[in-house]
């Protein structure tokens, strides 16, 4: 099984990297689609959904909408056209108006993931840091990926396929394991009530606070151990999480440099749904890789490939979500959009990419 999952991913980097030289033959109308203009309209498609139907919001999709709404309040930073930075303000609102549902709809005491969600849900959570979301992607190739690559495949690629399906379940954290550990980050014991000895500053200004793990999550969220599809993107936005904490016992090169050797895992992954021209099964999950590799603080450039993102915005329906099996839900007569057309994960994370790249192309 082991053998046969390294040539599983071996052979999505060699599909990835075989497809793409051929593949442009509309590139400036793709470069249209791409543009940071014409990522925030669709970025309003997406919130004028869920503005219409506020009362339905829910919590994967309100975190979507809070991270965007962060990377268009960094946009709002820099210098823009009067009549952009017009478009932005107004749907940075929108975004404030979305968000605000977590209030009505959080209540305590609650599980790990009402709370995680509660913190999360936060844009300026997710706003732009000095030394973070500016980090200068490392352009040096892991030289184990590079052999990897190199090897040469004859194998069924149904059958890589099928062995994928089976390994995608493999490793951890599991979905409650996550909440638990990213609520050990956002409510440390530094912070709790029976603390009452004031937390160190640090020269900057900032609460220096020490970060206090638990064994189980310590070991959920080793490196050491091999994880696939959701289990390893959801130990990747543990990382994440952790570097923006900034924890004074927590070195940040070691969240950077996992961060990065996260990604280099999900790489392989994401080359082999895009070599099976993106299942639809896999959709929601490539667009999760995706997003949180390019937001990482040491992002690898592979992730803003724009064949990958032009795929996913393609993906966006005509009521401005994205859907598991999108033809069959559009036209579907029901009680409102969300139900109908969206599916709330996914559009969560289409919200929260289409601000990203929309940023990345507009901050310098």
């Amino acid at each position: 099984m082991v053998i046969l999952l390294l040539m599983l991913l071996t052979f999505g980097g060699t599909v990835r990297g075989s497809s793409s030289p051929s593949e442009s033959p509309r590139q400036s109308e793709v470069e249209h689609e791409l543009a940071p203009d014409a990522l925030l309209v669709r970025l309003d498609r997406l919130v004028n959904v869920c503005v219409a139907n506020y009362e339905d919001l829910t919590t994967d999709l309100l975190l979507g909408i809070a991270i965007a709404n962060a990377q268009l309040r960094t946009i709002l930073k820099q210098p823009l056209q009067e009549q952009q930075r017009q478009f932005v303000e107004s749907l940075a609102k929108k975004c404030d108006f979305v968000e605000s549902r977590i209030e009505s709809i959080f209540s305590f005491p609650s599980g790990a993931n009402a709370v995680v969600s509660k913190l999360l849900i936060d844009s300026e959570f997710w706003q732009s840091k000095d030394g973070i979301d500016g980090a200068v992607p490392n352009r040096v190739r892991s030289k184990r990926s590079r052999r990897r690559r190199s090897q040469l495949l004859t194998d069924d690629p149904q059958t890589l396929m099928e062995s994928y399906l089976e390994a995608i379940d493999a490793g951890g954290p599991s979905e409650l394991q996550s909440d638990e550990c990213l609520s050990e980050l956002l409510v440390n014991e530094s912070e709790n009530e029976f603390n009452t000895t004031a937390s160190p500053t640090s020269s900057s200004g900032t609460s220096a606070k020490r970060l206090i793990l638990s064994r189980e999550c310590s070991a959920a969220m080793s490196l050491r151990k091999r994880s696939y599809g959701y289990h390893l993107t959801h130990k990747l936005l543990f990382y994440i999480v952790l570097g923006r904490e900034r924890f004074a016992n927590v070195d940040r090169s070691f969240v950077a440099d996992g961060q990065r050797t996260l990604c280099e895992q999900i790489l392989r992954e994401s080359g082999l749904i895009a070599g099976f021209d993106y299942p639809d099964l896999f959709r929601d999950l490539f667009m999760e890789q995706v997003f949180l590799c390019a937001f990482s603080d040491a992002p690898l450039p592979e992730f803003t490939n724009p064949a990958w993102l032009a795929a996913i915005v393609s993906w966006q329906n005509g009521e401005g979500c994205f859907k598991y099996y999108a033809a069959e839900g559009d036209g579907v007569i029901g009680p409102n959009a969300l139900t109908t057309h969206c599916s709330t994960h996914m559009t969560g994370v289409g919200a929260a990419l289409l601000g990203l790249f929309a940023r990345l192309q507009l901050v310098q």
